[in-house]
This record gives structure tokens, C-alpha cells and sequence, in this order.
């Protein structure tokens, strides 16, 4: 059961980025780009933490580190801050795009074009 709901969920996703991705070749959107962006390349910015902060836990939990990080916070103190900062660089990149989304359709750039009416000519 939880592999069809995971299994949905990356679908759903999939297709939300797909949607996205037609959206920025269409109307060429900043704030659609980057949202798009974003979520193309969120498992990247958990790698880029991880790899920056895995070795000073694996320290940490051996003994092997001392210094006024480990003396004024625990492990999982450590890992929430981290987890904290990385939900708020991810979700202010949205926060950013969806701005950017606003700012381009107050100027107009999403209205649709309206089809020109041709006068038939009766011959």
C-alpha cells in the first residue's frame, strides 16, 4: 500500500513538473522557471547539505570533535538546525517564483491572446 501511494505521489509530481516545464516554454516566465527549477532540482539541495554536514555528525557521534558546536548542542539539535535552514532556502526559492509569477501577471504577460476577427468577404 505504501509503495502505490509513494508511486502516486512521484507521479503527481511528475506530472506537476511536466505541466511547469510546458508553462515556462509558453509564456516564458521568470517565476514559472524558477519554481520549475526548483522543484527539478530538489534533491539536490539535500545532497549539498548532506554532503557538507555528514562528516561533522559521523565525527561527532565517534567523539572524535570538540569545540563550541558540540559543547552547546546536541546531535539532533544540530540536525534540526540544518534541516530548519535547508526548508527555508528551499521554500524562499518558491516564495521567490511565485512573486516573480505575480509581478509578470500584474504586467499583463499571462493574459491570453484574443483571436482577431476576420470579416468574411461574401462573394
Amino acid at each position: 500500500m505504501f509503495n502505490i501511494i509513494t508511486g502516486l505521489g512521484i507521479v503527481a509530481q511528475l506530472a506537476f513538473i511536466g505541466i511547469l516545464l510546458f508553462c515556462c516554454f509558453r509564456t516564458r516566465s521568470k517565476g514559472v522557471i524558477l519554481l520549475s527549477a526548483v522543484l527539478l532540482t530538489s534533491g539536490i539541495f539535500g545532497s549539498i547539505f548532506q554532503h557538507f554536514y555528514r562528516p561533522y555528525i559521523d565525527q561527532w557521534q565517534a567523539g572524535e570533535m570538540s569545540n563550541w558546536l558540540t559543547q552547546s548542542m546536541t546531535i539532533w539539535e544540530f540536525v534540526l538546525t540544518v534541516s530548519f535552514v535547508e526548508s527555508f532556502l528551499y521554500k524562499s526559492l518558491f516564495v521567490l517564483g511565485v512573486f516573480l509569477i505575480y509581478r509578470e501577471w500584474r504586467q499583463g504577460k499571462f493574459r491570453l491572446s484574443q483571436p482577431e476577427h476576420r470579416e468574411e468577404l461574401a462573394v
